[in-house]
């Protein structure tokens, strides 16, 4: 080996010793606000009613025991679109953070060259021909040591950038799986609601009909039965907005489900209890919440490739160290290439330093360590978020079940006050204005008591989706929650080189 070489190959050994180490803080996992298990689970040593503090239900929506919705949830998160989304954005962050791998290995390539020149009198010694070609053949590399750590850094930054986008795509996921859940829920609610109306009103033409017979005998007046068809009316007219908001409901599904709302039919549903089948919600501790929140994980990621893109920029303060070489065949025409003397190579360290760029660099540092501040308060209101709809999750629960409790008691007595109005009404004891008043009070506590059956739903919800979980089945190989499915163009794309 030549001297020269010899001397290049030492100083980059030493240089490549020096490389174990990289400029800019180190990341630390920023510690979460002090909360007990005891007041996650309660308020003033009260616990809430209904919650526990044991793990978490993974597939909570199997707890309803209503096989249309697990197939519903199935369906949306093979198909849902922003599912999708999410999914192609991880992927992206994946592929960004191959390429900054490749920043530790030598990048380069081959050239073949063909240059044919004709220089001037002037340029021309005595002797020689004016007229030259040659062919070149080379293949050149070059390697940057990372002797500050700007490539680790890099690559640091696209980890952490990779881990909030699937962190923000299960984020996506259980909200998908809520918001279904949820969707289907109101759904049936506007049915429930929808069957109140058609038995009240089938009750007040049979009233109307009683009364115009009372009318026609004598023993009733015209203003009985104006009250009588009246109160009918008012019956009947609620059902257009109720099937108005049952139709967008199911618009919402099918968006949910990535179909067209025109062509999107409902699963068959058996039919709902009235009793809620969970009873006992586990609701965990605010470590398991603060780990399982996807929202929690994405700006912790975030904070984590922020803290190191103060490396990165940190290290435009220091040499940049680049090896360069070359090796290859230059000749005057294409047989010569052959020849040994025709070989060409050359290896050299290159050292660049931007001394006169150092102020634009601390700006970049003061801008990063800026966004890394950013990113922390971030993360805090993050963790604060999610303790807070816990809390509101938990005593929208609690009241849920007081309501439904009043509102069963209310039902049940003006469902018996009626029925015992219209008796003494028919025994011609009472007065029909007494009959009026007691039925329109059993119609509004009856539709009630149905948004009452459906708040406790949408609170048992509401809770999941706090607690921030479902996401995790779509870790199995066997579940598709990639999202989009139902797309040929989506996987036309995905299958291209």
């Amino acid at each position: 080996m030549n001297r020269p070489y010899q001397t290049i190959l030492v100083s980059l050994n030493g240089l490549t010793l020096l490389a174990g180490c990289a400029v800019g803080p180190d990341y630390a996992t920023p510690l979460p606000p002090p909360l007990s298990a005891s007041q996650f689970s309660g308020s003033a040593g009260q616990a809430y009613a209904g919650l526990a503090p044991g793990a978490v239900e993974v597939e909570w929506w199997r707890s309803f025991d209503d096989p249309a919705l697990v197939t519903l949830i199935q369906r949306a998160l093979a198909a849902n679109h922003d599912v999708g989304i999410a999914a192609a954005r991880l992927a992206e962050a994946k592929a960004l953070l191959r390429e900054d791998r490749q920043g530790f290995l030598p990048q380069g390539g081959a050239a073949l060259g063909y240059e044919k020149r004709r220089l001037s009198k002037a340029e021309t010694l005595p002797g020689q021909p004016r007229r030259s070609e040659s062919y070149r053949g080379t293949v050149d590399a070059s390697w940057e040591i990372d002797l500050f750590g700007r490539v680790r850094r890099s690559v640091e930054a696209g980890q952490a950038q990779a881990g909030s986008r699937e962190a923000l795509l299960r984020g996506v996921q259980a909200g998908v799986a809520a918001t279904v859940a949820a969707t289907w829920f109101e759904l049936g609610g506007i049915e429930a609601e929808l069957a109140v109306v058609a038995s009240i009103t089938q009750s007040q033409r049979d009233s109307l009909a009683l009364v115009e017979r009372m009318v026609s005998a004598g023993s009733a007046s015209e203003l009985d039965r104006l009250r009588a068809e009246a109160l009918l009316r008012s019956v009947e007219v609620a059902a257009p907005e109720l099937e108005r908001r049952r139709a967008a409901s199911v618009n919402a599904l099918a968006i949910l489900l990535g179909e067209v709302p025109q062509t999107f039919s409902l699963p068959a549903a058996t039919p709902a209890s009235d009793a809620l089948t969970v009873r006992t919600i586990a609701v965990g501790d605010p470590a398991g919440l603060l780990a399982r929140r996807a929202d929690i994980a994405a700006a912790e990621r975030n904070l984590a490739a922020a803290t190191a893109r103060i490396g990165v920029e940190t290290a435009g303060l220091y040499p940049e160290v680049q090896v360069t070489g070359s090796i290859g065949l230059v000749g005057g025409s294409l047989d010569a290439m052959g020849d040994a003397g025709m070989q060409s190579s050359f290896l050299g360290p290159v050292i660049r330093w931007n001394l006169l760029d150092t102020g634009r660099v601390r700006a970049r540092i003061a801008a990063s360590e800026a966004r890394a501040r950013e990113a922390l308060l971030v993360y805090d209101r993050a963790v604060l978020r999610a303790l807070q709809e816990t809390d509101d999750a938990f005593k929208a629960h609690g009241t849920a079940g007081s309501t439904l409790g009043l509102r069963m008691q209310e039902s049940a007595a003006t469902r018996e006050a009626a029925r015992l109005a219209r008796l003494q009404f028919s025994a011609g004891a009472g007065l029909y204005l007494d009959v009026l008043e007691a039925e329109r009070a059993d119609f509004a506590s009856r539709r009630a008591l149905a948004v009452a059956r459906t708040n406790q739903r949408l609170a048992v919800v509401s809770i999941y989706k706090a607690l921030g979980g479902g996401w995790e089945i779509c870790a199995q190989a066997s579940d598709d929650c990639e999202g989009a499915g139902s797309l040929p163009r989506t996987k036309q794309l995905a299958g291209r080189p």
